[in-house]
């Protein structure tokens, strides 16, 4: 049987999801900014989560990140599937970050 994953958990599993992608987008600002709050969540630091929450909002935050517009025209169906998935993912991150910075993560 397995356990259910803690939101500090799911929250690191997302973040290195989001890594992944933005890496293959060739987004290297946002993949050095979420591996270092991934670094200091998987040492189980609220750096990391507020350094992730504090990706979001203002403008040009990774809340507007677009990845690979280049593919806008050259491969449409790539650039929104990568896109959908980028904001599935924010999304996720997004939540699960609050959960745990609201301290109602068990």
């Amino acid at each position: 049987m397995t356990d259910a994953l803690t939101p500090m958990d799911a929250l690191a599993a997302r973040v290195e999801e989001l890594i992944i992608l933005l890496d293959r987008a060739g987004e290297p600002y946002w993949v050095r900014w979420m591996q270092r709050a991934l670094d200091r969540i998987d040492d189980n630091k609220l750096a990391g989560v507020s350094q992730v929450l504090a990706a979001y909002g203002g403008q040009d935050s990774f809340s507007d990140l677009e990845v690979a517009p280049e593919l806008a025209v050259s491969a449409p169906h790539r650039h929104r599937a990568l896109n959908e998935r980028l904001v599935e993912l924010r999304s996720e991150i997004h939540d699960l970050a609050n959960t745990v910075a609201s301290g109602t993560a068990s």
